[in-house]
């Protein structure tokens, strides 16, 4: 798997529940029409005194059963805004699972180079892999048979970094620092074609915090005395641009290194 083709999976799945958003929000205001509920219901067969509701989208006319357990407000704004939630947190999981694949493939061969910088001096993997690793070798020098020890590295240092967020700037530029690149904030800077790579660190960082307000404290305000349970906002457009800038920001981070 290419690192830039699990981003655009995953940045792709973000979009859809962008998508479904869009296409689930209600914008009717009035109760449902006797004449349409009556034409509606003679259609489908249903008794005209059939309790049903209809939603109306951008996308689609949604008619809830006698029963159902949806009602209207499931399509309002504040119930949908949880897919938005969801739909940056995946946006920002693109770009975690991007940084986490091209470390796990350059990171052997990144080694192997001389002059290793401090990040890459000081990455280790537990000395238990590589007693084991000595004695698979042992073992198929015995047997005759070819041993690739970078293959067993390389899956250890996949479960290492797993689990370790490569999110934000710092921890980027820290994953990037592991295959020798330490001039990553200079080389975005030329490719975004900015004067200050600030703005754009300080963006990343931004989103990387809302994503981190949802996912680890369910993105509600922090009261300081006892107060009502109450979601911080969230806008579509906020997180249409947020998707955006992602898009932007991997595509460049792909050109360097």
């Amino acid at each position: 798997m290419k690192p830039k083709a699990a981003y655009d999976d995953i940045s792709r799945r973000a979009r859809n529940l962008l998508r479904l958003h869009d296409g689930l929000l209600n914008t009717r205001k009035r109760k449902i029409r006797k004449d349409w509920k009556g034409s509606f219901c003679k259609v489908m067969h249903w008794p005209a005194s059939s309790r049903i509701e209809r939603v109306d989208s951008t996308d689609a006319i949604i008619v809830l059963r006698p029963g159902s357990k949806l009602a209207p407000a499931d399509f309002a704004s504040d119930t949908l805004d949880d897919l938005l939630r969801a739909s940056l947190t995946y946006g920002i999981s693109a770009l975690d699972r991007y940084v986490h694949e091209r470390v796990i493939k350059g990171i052997v061969a990144s080694l192997k180079k001389p002059d290793l910088n401090q990040d890459q001096e000081a990455f280790s993997i537990p000395a238990t892999l590589t007693i084991r690793m000595s004695d698979e070798a042992s073992r198929a020098k015995r047997k005759g048979i070819q041993f690739r020890p970078a293959n067993s590295v390389r899956k250890k240092v996949q479960e290492i970094l797993h689990t370790r967020p490569l999110q934000s700037w710092s921890e980027i530029e820290y994953a990037f620092g592991l295959l020798g690149l330490t001039n990553l904030a200079g080389q975005l800077q030329a490719v975004f074609h900015v004067p200050d790579i600030k703005p754009i660190k300080a963006r990343l960082n931004e989103i990387v915090r809302t994503r981190n307000l949802i996912v680890h404290e369910g993105h509600l305000v922090r009261h300081q005395r006892a107060g009502d349970v109450r979601a911080l906002q969230v806008s579509r457009k906020y997180v249409q641009e947020s998707l955006d800038f992602l898009d932007q920001f991997v595509l460049h981070l792909d050109s360097v290194g």
